[in-house]
């Protein structure tokens, strides 16, 4: 039985194979597994952030990375994080120069995302390879929403490789899509889409278990900030 549950903080080396097998070739994985490890690390212990993993039994076979706001948990990261992986990091831009203008593309990833207040960013969705075509990435997609709605959030973006038509055709079934723009960047075609969480919520759901650091979250009645 597949079970979606926060991310436990022991499973963040499997949630960088998990992105490492999704995202072959981009920028985060051609970085290096510790870049990778680290990112989910952080996100484990933010509340400015998020992951979901499906497991099957104990074996993570899909994860969903999301951001209350990825501008504060970026800069978090870069400040707190980032220098534990900075050695191997160079070195993995050292083994291949090529990536060093994605490299810097990433490095503005919030300007590209452009996420005003209470908009979410999903920065990773992915399925491993043996679990494709059951309906799981879908699935993903509503404890994402649901997890989008709990925190008080309006709206989440999706910032999806244009030559992926999978992930395309995914996001353009939920209510209310809409194509905030298209760009270049990290050497490839973007689109960036916007969908409204309310229209979104008839079969959203909340992950099991707890977070090992709970999300910040916007009031109720619309005021504030987290």
């Amino acid at each position: 039985m597949i079970e979606f549950k926060y991310l436990p903080l022991d499973y963040v080396d499997e949630a960088a194979d998990v992105h490492i097998e999704g995202q072959p070739g981009t920028v985060l994985t051609r970085l290096g597994r510790s870049f990778l490890q680290e990112l989910y690390r952080a996100m484990c212990v933010s509340k400015w952030a998020d992951a979901i993993g499906a497991f099957d039994n104990d074996r993570l076979i899909g994860l969903g990375a999301v951001a209350v706001s990825s501008e504060q948990f970026f800069a978090e990261f870069k400040r707190k994080h980032l220098w534990r992986v900075a050695v191997p990091s160079a070195l993995s831009v050292l083994k291949d120069p090529a990536i060093l203008k994605n490299v810097v593309d990433g490095w503005r990833y919030t300007d590209y995302a452009q996420n005003p207040e209470r908009e979410g960013d999903v920065i990773f969705l992915g399925i491993s390879r043996d679990y494709m075509r059951h309906g799981l990435g879908p699935e993903m997609v509503r404890y994402l929403f649901g997890w989008c709605h709990m925190v008080g959030l309006n709206t989440a973006t999706f910032m999806v490789d244009k030559r992926n038509r999978p992930m395309r055709w995914m996001v353009s079934q939920l209510n209310g899509l809409q194509i905030a723009r298209e760009f270049e960047a990290y050497g490839r075609k973007m689109v960036l889409y916007r969908v409204p969480i309310a229209p979104n919520q008839a079969d959203a759901k909340l992950p099991l278990g707890n977070p090992v650091v709970p999300a910040a979250r916007y009031s109720k009645n619309g005021r504030g900030s987290p």
